[in-house]
């Protein structure tokens, strides 16, 4: 990818209301194991009419090596009822 030859792998990748459709998660892991440091982080957010379900999502980050970690679930500041903007956090699996 010439966007990492450029500017090398990023620390933190922020994506949000980018998958509509199940196809359209497998072509955004791919460019996110691309260009996320080893290290680093990627937000997740779907707030958008997506058919795309979030079991989905997690299943096709865990082929590519990714974990999402409830226990760093975030939120909107304006999410008072913290279920409509979820912030997914994920990283890498780290080899044991």
């Amino acid at each position: 990818i010439k966007f990492a030859e450029q500017y090398g792998k990023q620390d933190v990748i922020v994506a949000t209301d980018c998958v509509y459709i199940p196809q359209s998660v497998s072509p955004l892991f791919e460019t996110i194991n691309e260009l996320l440091d080893p290290s680093g982080l990627f937000l997740f957010v779907n707030t958008c009419a997506s058919a795309c379900p979030m079991e989905d999502v997690l299943n096709i980050a865990t082929e590519f090596g990714f974990d999402c970690f409830d226990d760093e679930l975030w939120y909107h500041d304006d999410d008072r009822e913290k279920e409509k903007h979820p912030v997914h956090v994920f990283r890498r699996r780290k080899e044991v």
